[in-house]
């Protein structure tokens, strides 16, 4: 009698490299349902040729439970063709090449169902939507609200001989006739000056009675407006025109109008005059009143508003101080105190003024200070600022355990703000698993660059942070003290390093403290030398940014979106097509832009949640890299746009330059905006060329400054630098970068290496191009002209494009080639190229 050699199992765990099913006993629709739930790919089913049972072998060897298997397992391995199988007592050897193949795909029909014509997931993209101009304050019409009645009848014959105007003693005048300016200097200084003078002087004397007599309608009506100081305009000899109609406080009082000439004594006895009035008025409670006298005969703005709000006259006070400009917080606290709360966080949001206005709320009402902050709060929890929505609830008691709930519910996914988020949730009841994470990050001797980066984001957060647990804040501020002095360079800054320092001993292990031994500062670095990937990635790349020195955010055009890991693996990926990725400040939401031309296709993806929303579909000539996280940058057909993002529909908070003004390029960053700016010259003028700088979150602009009209297209930084490349006398000369911006009058040459052939820009930070038949290399310099601390070099094919986010510089090209450079400690982050993983 033949031996089973391996016998059969029939009880516990075995390696099953096939099994026989018993088709006949079974029945053959039962048998079809267990190979279909056993079947992967590389499983074949054959047909045995005694008594109709199957054979169903695996691709690869399954570890199954023999008394749970749907069959009997085999553990004998096919060889040579050949397959040892027990049949009734005997082992038996069978040909596979002779045994019939049974396919499941002949099983399967499609007999029976109903057939669906599938629709798209989306709707038809959208035509382009209209941008929604933004809400501008002109100014209250405080005439109209103090009751200024209609002009007298002897003001009305004036308004007809003199035309409805009003006049100022210096420098705010509307602009008349060009030829005031002309007989004003033919007059003066003749005879003549004196029937002048007379005729002003009898007007002096009219309106220095009427506010005596306190004939308020008729003394505002006829008053002259006050000016802040000489305008440097033409002067006119006309007398101050009579105010007919409603008068509206303009929002920037424009310079260099008419000049009256009163002396400094006339003026001064006016600002008496009027002061006085300002007092009467307020005493006699005709509040309107005596803020229009603040407001547009003093041009005292400010104070206007203060007195207002000091009698609760808040939408008033409101529409003037954003009318005038006055300070962002200040326009804040008054919407927001006048019950226009909308308003004000438009405000806030546009000009980033929460922190300040929280504060002069607070000066007056700490609960209504608290909900602002509440609001700052969630508008950046909406904005995908976790971080940011945190620390702006941190700073009040009773908002600290929302903000700690916020930071362990963004430890449950992957965020470039952990470690700081892991710090936030350590202060109240630490959970056990984040504690041991902070000690391992700690502990942590020569990390890699990404553990290096979360070390000293660590150790700065846990400067301010202090941990309620008293043996937490001891630990943990025993362990930050030991990773900032005993190795690398966590802080670059010495004033910084030492405040930190400072703080942690105060709260670290006393005896720990008394061993520690500062390490020596690191040496000056040599030029760090840097090769890409010779081999093109496995996807094509159009937009990459590093959010992190572990985390990369990578656009493939119409084969989606992906992020990436440190070692390049997939940790997540959306089928949305981008063609650009704008990325917020904080790292925590993106903008994904898929390009058509000048249509722009916009999703809104937050990062911590992983999920994707449709936004909205523009129309504009360019969008700027990078965002707040609520307000995003245009350049459309009216100018540039500062669009809010937390709406449906697109919502321009603020415009700036004109619709003749064209915008050549657009460079923005944190903390500035610039743009080349070109516009018409008119009369047979030339066009002029300049470059515009603006600071941000206030959109404040501070300066301009001319380029060539005519010359190469600028390389843009977001501080207000224009630069390009050129010899200085002809070809074969030294090259020369020229960077407009940083001097009023001209350009300023620096030497950069003779083989440069172009220039790369995000940001603030600028690279230079080498390229040659052989390798395309990208240095960096300390500044422009200055030592180069890096060259990264790629393949002669490659074309590098730079993205800046975080004090990371990502060069990558559209092969699929990345690499990571850490500008702030000037080292390599990463070096990898896209895999089909």
């Amino acid at each position: 009698m033949t031996t089973l050699n391996p016998p059969p199992a029939f009880r516990g765990r075995v390696e099953a490299h096939a099994l026989v099913l018993f088709a006949a006993l079974l029945g053959e629709a039962e048998a079809r349902a267990r190979v279909l739930e056993l079947w992967l790919p590389g499983t074949t089913v054959y047909a045995l040729p005694d008594g109709g049972d199957w054979l169903v072998l695996f691709g690869e060897a399954r570890s199954l439970r023999a008394e749970h298997a749907l069959g009997l397992p085999i553990a004998t391995a096919a060889a040579g063709g050949r397959i040892d199988l027990p049949r009734a007592g005997r082992t038996r050897t069978y040909d596979l090449q002779s045994l019939p193949v049974l396919d499941p795909a002949d099983w399967l029909g499609l007999d029976g169902f109903a057939r669906h014509a599938l629709a798209p997931l989306e709707p038809p993209e959208p035509a382009p939507a209209a941008v929604v101009a933004p809400q501008r304050t002109a100014g209250p019409d405080l005439r109209a609200v103090a009751g200024v009645g209609e002009a007298s009848a002897r003001t009305a014959r004036r308004l007809q001989e003199t035309g409805p105007r009003g006049g100022t003693a210096a420098g705010r005048a509307p602009t008349g006739p060009v030829r005031d300016g002309l007989l004003a200097r033919l007059v003066l200084g003749t005879p003549a000056e004196a029937l002048v003078r007379s005729r002003h002087e009898r007007y002096l004397r009219r309106l220095t009675r009427q506010f005596e007599n306190r004939s308020w309608n008729e003394a505002l009506r006829d008053a002259v407006a006050l000016g802040g100081g000489a305008g440097g305009g033409r002067t006119t000899l006309r007398l101050p025109g009579h105010r007919g109609g409603p008068l509206l406080p303009t929002a920037v009082r424009t310079p260099g109008g008419a000049v009256i000439p009163y002396g400094a004594s006339a003026q001064q006895q006016l600002r008496v005059l009027y002061r006085e009035a300002v007092t009467a008025l307020e005493k006699e409670s005709r509040i309107e009143e005596a803020a229009f006298v603040l407001a547009d005969l003093l041009d005292d703005a400010a104070e206007a508003v203060a007195l207002l709000e000091r009698h609760d006259r808040l939408r008033i006070a409101a529409e003037l101080a954003e009318g005038r400009g006055l300070d962002a917080a200040l326009v804040v606290r008054l919407w927001w105190r006048a019950g226009e709360r909308a308003r004000a966080l438009d405000v806030a949001r546009l000009r980033g003024a929460w922190a300040a206005a929280v504060d002069r709320l607070g000066q007056l009402d700490g609960d209504a200070a608290r909900q602002l902050r509440a609001e700052w709060s969630a508008e950046r929890y909406a904005a995908g600022d976790l971080l940011g929505a945190i620390e702006a609830a941190w700073p009040d008691p009773e908002l600290r355990p929302g903000a700690v709930s916020l930071a362990r519910r963004g430890l449950d996914g992957d965020t470039p703000n952990r470690a700081a988020l892991l710090c936030y949730a350590l202060s109240r009841q630490p959970d056990p698993a984040h504690l041991d994470e902070a000690r391992t990050l700690l502990a942590t001797l020569y990390p890699d660059e990404a553990d290096r980066r979360a070390q000293r984001v660590l150790v700065r957060t846990l400067r301010d942070v202090v941990p309620e647990v008293p043996a937490v804040d001891r630990e943990l501020s025993t362990g930050a003290l030991r990773a900032l002095l005993r190795g690398a360079p966590h802080e670059t800054d010495p004033a910084e390093r030492q405040r930190i320092v400072k703080a942690l001993r105060r709260r670290a292990d006393p005896l720990y403290v008394a061993d520690l031994v500062p390490a020596p500062p690191p040496a000056d670095r040599a030029t760090l030398h840097l090769s890409a990937e010779r081999e093109p990635g496995q996807l094509p790349l159009v937009d990459a940014v590093a959010l992190s020195p572990g985390l990369m955010l990578t656009a493939h055009g119409d084969l989606g979106v992906r992020l990436l890991g440190r070692d390049g693996q997939v940790k997540a990926r959306w089928d949305v097509p981008a063609h650009r990725l704008v990325v917020a400040d904080h790292g925590g939401t993106a903008l994904l832009v898929a390009r058509r031309g000048e249509v722009h296709d916009i999703r809104r993806l937050d990062l911590a949640t992983r999920r994707v929303r449709p936004w909205t579909t523009l129309r504009a000539k360019e969008v700027a890299s990078s965002y707040d996280g609520s307000v995003l940058t245009v350049v459309d057909e009216d100018g540039i746009a500062f669009v809010a993002t937390d709406a449906d529909r697109p919502r321009a908070l603020w415009r700036e330059l004109e619709r003749d003004q064209d915008v050549e390029s657009i460079a923005r960053g944190p903390g500035h905006l610039a743009a080349v700016v070109r516009t018409p010259g008119g009369f047979n003028l030339p066009d002029s060329r300049e470059v515009w700088r603006w600071d941000l979150p206030e959109i404040v602009l501070r300066a301009r400054n001319p380029v060539p009209p005519d010359g190469p297209p600028m390389a843009l930084l977001s501080d207000g630098t224009a630069l390009h490349v050129e010899s200085e006398d002809g070809i074969g000369a030294e090259l020369r970068l020229h960077a407009y911006g940083t001097h009023p009058t001209g350009s300023t040459p620096y030497p950069v290496p003779a083989d440069t052939t172009g220039l790369l820009q995000d940001g603030s930070t600028l690279a230079t191009v080498v390229a040659d038949e052989s390798r395309s290399s990208v240095r960096f310099a300390e500044r422009p002209g200055g030592r180069t601390w890096a060259c990264v070099t790629f393949p002669e094919d490659a074309s590098p494009r730079l993205r800046v986010h975080a004090g990371l510089a990502t060069l990558h090209d559209g092969q699929g080639r990345i690499v990571v450079l850490d500008l702030t400690h000037r080292s390599v982050a990463l070096n990898l190229r896209t895999a089909l993983r």
